[in-house]
């Protein structure tokens, strides 16, 4: 019977392995691909993904909080100061959530350049000067 957890667990753990194998984009932060391209271009994506991957792990730290505040609230007994914690706990991962993805979503509804990070749609806002002066 342990084995066949472990067998079970051992392939939970390992799914997103086999699921991001398969990814036929390439990582732009790593070397190789920064040596490939030219930095003016992979910069931008890895600073995009760092942001998307940051969006993720707060939206686990959130879920982890609201879990935890659900388990001290429900383990709480009576005592209600206990019962507080865990609804604050509730409380605080529900309102920290929603002002990631705000955030996110304004940004997107300003200009979705803010989001998307790429260094072509800032050419031209501030061209230096040429040869004497002239622009």
């Amino acid at each position: 019977m342990r084995f066949l957890i472990f067998i079970f667990l051992a392939s939970l753990l390992l799914s997103p392995v086999a699921v991001f194998s398969q990814a036929q984009t390439p990582n732009p932060c790593t070397k190789a691909a920064i040596n490939n391209q030219d930095a003016g271009s992979s910069l931008p994506k890895c600073i995009n993904q760092i942001y998307v991957w940051s969006l993720g792990i707060g939206a686990l730290l959130a879920l982890l909080m609201t879990i935890i505040g659900g388990y001290t609230y429900m383990t709480a007994a009576g005592n209600a100061e206990q019962a507080s914690t865990g609804i604050s706990y509730i409380w605080g991962a529900a309102i920290g959530l929603a002002l990631l993805f705000t955030a996110y979503l304004l940004l997107n509804t300003i200009n979705p350049d803010l989001v998307n990070f790429n260094f072509e749609s800032y050419k031209g806002i501030n061209p230096t000067p040429g040869p004497g002066g002239t622009r």
